[in-house]
């Protein structure tokens, strides 16, 4: 885990904790044209319709939301061909402006690497946009690799990253 960074599993009471990493997100993107997701999508109406509350983790620095991640067993809509339980799949990782460049990424995904071992799965997956040059960096500094390039509903254009557990 980052030094100061601590992950912990939502509750409940973290909804509008989540919407609100969401939102710092979405108004950073937007704001530098790399529009990701649109506000209806980070509502925990919409949310929920995909995760349950339990899927998703916040990160703290000195006792301070600054990131989140849902993370999930199974992904039949980008990840079809793997079987539920083989794998751990991140989605909506994000991070506050705030907590940018301190390692808040890099602490969730280390917390899903862990997740994955404990549960014994043999990998960690994510998508994300093709064109994201310095998000597709910070993952394969993290060790994931890209293992297929795609098209998602005839406009998503995707990189498909998997990181091995060598534990397993």
């Amino acid at each position: 885990m980052s030094d100061g960074i601590t992950v912990k599993q939502a509750a409940a009471a973290d909804i509008p904790i989540i919407e609100d990493i969401l939102l710092d997100a979405l108004n950073w993107l937007d704001r530098t044209g790399k529009q990701m997701w649109i506000k209806s999508q980070i509502t925990w109406g919409y949310l929920s319709t995909r995760f349950s509350i339990h899927d998703f983790s916040i990160a703290f620095m000195n006792d301070i939301p600054v990131g989140c991640m849902a993370l999930v067993d199974a992904d039949p809509v980008y990840w079809r061909n793997i079987q539920k339980g083989e794998s751990l799949f991140i989605h909506q990782l994000a991070v506050k402006r705030v907590g940018a460049g301190q390692g808040v990424s890099t602490a969730l995904i280390d917390y899903a690497k862990t997740q994955a071992t404990l549960r014994g799965m043999g990998a960690v997956r994510l998508d994300c946009n093709q064109s994201r040059k310095k998000l597709r960096e910070l993952y394969e500094r993290e060790g994931f690799v890209c293992v297929e390039e795609k098209l998602f509903f005839e406009q998503y254009y995707a990189a498909m990253y998997v990181w091995r557990n060598r534990s397993k």
